[in-house]
């Protein structure tokens, strides 16, 4: 997360994550699935701006997003609203610009939010501290949390309850490409399907002792390796999109140290060895995926929970 001051506002480019593991159970009682994932934060950016208007209320200034009140950049910044007794210093014109495709598994909507609330509280330098910050986070959306560190860590709960791995990679050291088809996984869809397909074995999180097992120091050798990979729901969602088969199919072939979905889809990544190497074979991949697929290189991001005092 990077986050700018100047004399017009606040500017902040929200990173996407990728799952580099992604364990899933049983739903509980509130209907939300238990998780076991490895969240990596990468370099494909949303950019938002924040600027203080005379007018009040909350201007969202769209490009390349869905409108309304729904969206959740305006759900945060009334949230954070209300937390400060239901107003702001002045109104606040926001300006999203998105890079990070919508419903791909890549977070880009939970990480927008994180941005906002530390956006605005950055603006009008908010009574808000940073744990309070995190819980409202999490009313927004479980993935939301881990956007307030980023990095490596594991993501446990609903996706709330982060620990960042000791001796993560450093920033730049995994090398990415990633396969954005033109396919809108809906993630209520993908876990609908998994709850009908799945036997109750399938639905413990079989995999959560080995990683409990391993020294942080061989997890990350682990993903460098590509070893680690694993994601429950990439059958379910090839099943329930078959556009994603044959993307699946075409980074199975490539030379990755390994390949997988991130989410419930419908991004498709490989680990490659070098930024040469993932140069390299996304220009071949290029000319073999459907028409509207977007293919990227990316690389890993630190965390920036320092920054913000979190």
């Amino acid at each position: 997360m990077e986050v700018t001051r100047n004399e017009e506002g606040v500017f902040v480019r929200a990173p996407a994550k990728l799952n580099l593991f992604l364990d899933v159970g049983a739903p509980g009682s509130d209907g939300y699935h238990p998780i076991d994932s490895i969240f990596q934060a990468i370099s494909l950016f949303d950019e938002l701006e924040f600027v203080g208007v005379r007018s009040g209320g909350i201007e969202l200034q769209e490009e390349g997003m869905d409108a309304g009140e729904e969206n959740i950049v305006y759900r945060a910044a009334i949230r954070l609203r209300e937390e400060v007794g239901g107003s702001f210093p002045s109104g606040v014109r926001i300006s999203p610009r998105k890079s990070i495709p919508c419903a791909a598994g890549l977070g880009g909507g939970s990480s927008d939010a994180a941005a906002t609330l530390l956006a605005l509280r950055e603006l009008w330098d908010l009574p808000v501290d940073s744990s309070r910050l995190l819980k409202i986070g999490e009313e927004l959306g479980a993935d939301v949390p881990f956007f307030f560190s980023g990095g490596t860590a594991r993501c446990q709960g609903k996706g709330e309850i982060v620990t960042p791995l000791e001796g993560a990679p450093r920033g730049g050291e995994l090398h990415y490409v990633l396969v954005c088809p033109p396919v809108a996984a809906s993630t209520r869809k993908v876990y609908a399907a998994f709850d009908e397909l799945a036997t109750m074995s399938d639905m413990n999180l079989t995999l959560q002792t080995p990683i409990d097992s391993i020294p942080p120091s061989s997890i990350v050798e682990g993903l460098l390796n590509g070893e680690l990979l694993f994601n429950r729901l990439e059958a379910v969602a090839c099943e329930l999109f078959t556009e994603l088969v044959e993307i699946r199919d075409l980074l199975d072939a490539e030379g990755f140290r390994g390949s997988m979905m991130s989410g419930s889809g419908s991004t498709f990544f490989g680990l490659c060895r070098s930024a040469v190497e993932a140069a390299s074979i996304a220009d071949n991949i290029k000319g073999k995926v459907p028409i509207g697929t977007r293919v990227l290189t990316t690389v890993n991001v630190s965390d920036w929970s320092e920054i913000f005092g979190l």
